[in-house]
């Protein structure tokens, strides 16, 4: 995932906030003026990631006398789905829990440096739990912007022993993101746009299952892998 598409995405979710932030205050009257006063909350929320596995190549010569490259070059949106904790320390300040199911996949391609060798799909589906900070801007009629930041470890879902390129079981990282809380009637919505930065290394490597297989050379090729995402949500509370 580029720095330049990660800029590209933010500056079109800040657009949107913009749109937002005008529609929020069509209207004198302030909606659910003591909403924020609460202590805790609930809520739940919908959305669409693109997952990424930044792959480490070994660039040596593997068991069949060639070597390999791999890298993710696609990106398959994915979709997610998950509740919402909240707790107020402060005014402004709020501690969140969010365990959200995040299902999707990425491809990913070997070439021998001259052209493609194999294409395999990767199965990122987790369950992850985020840990954040939300720190809200003074409100402004219907709308409150905000930015969030924490940590987050996750349970891969749905990798097989089998697979050529498998998965650990667990993954960590922190996230990092910015939204605006819409007031309405009877309920608020808070569109985000989050990015999230593995630190672990998700990709197993030893695998004296394929000792005596020639496909071991896909995965002699690399030596480790950590994941990214860019997630859109939706939060309804």
């Amino acid at each position: 995932m580029s720095f330049r598409s990660l800029r590209f995405a933010f500056l079109l979710f800040l657009s949107l906030l913009g749109s937002f932030s005008l529609w929020g205050q069509d209207g004198a009257v302030e909606r659910q003026p003591y909403l924020d006063l609460r202590r805790y909350y609930i809520g739940f929320s919908l959305g669409l990631h693109l997952p990424d596995v930044r792959i480490s190549n070994s660039g040596t010569v593997n068991s069949t006398g060639g070597r390999l490259w791999a890298d993710a070059p696609i990106w398959h949106p994915g979709f997610s789905i998950g509740m919402i904790g909240g707790v107020t320390l402060v005014p402004q300040l709020e501690l969140r829990l969010l365990p959200t199911l995040h299902l999707g996949d990425v491809p990913v391609v070997y070439t021998d440096g001259q052209k493609e060798v194999e294409r395999l799909t990767l199965r990122t589906s987790s369950l992850q739990l985020p840990l954040e900070l939300k720190w809200s801007a003074v409100r402004w009629g219907n709308y409150r912007p905000f930015v969030v930041g924490g940590g987050y470890a996750a349970l891969q879902l749905g990798a097989r022993s089998n697979d050529l390129l498998h998965l650990r079981p667990m993954d960590y990282g922190l996230r990092l993101g910015t939204g605006c809380d819409l007031y309405f009637s009877f309920f608020k919505l808070s569109p985000q746009l989050t990015f999230h930065y593995g630190v672990a290394n998700i990709l197993e490597t030893r695998r004296p299952d394929l000792h005596d297989d020639p496909r071991i050379r896909f995965t002699e090729a690399v030596t480790g892998g950590a994941t990214r995402m860019l997630l859109f949500s939706l939060s309804f509370e």
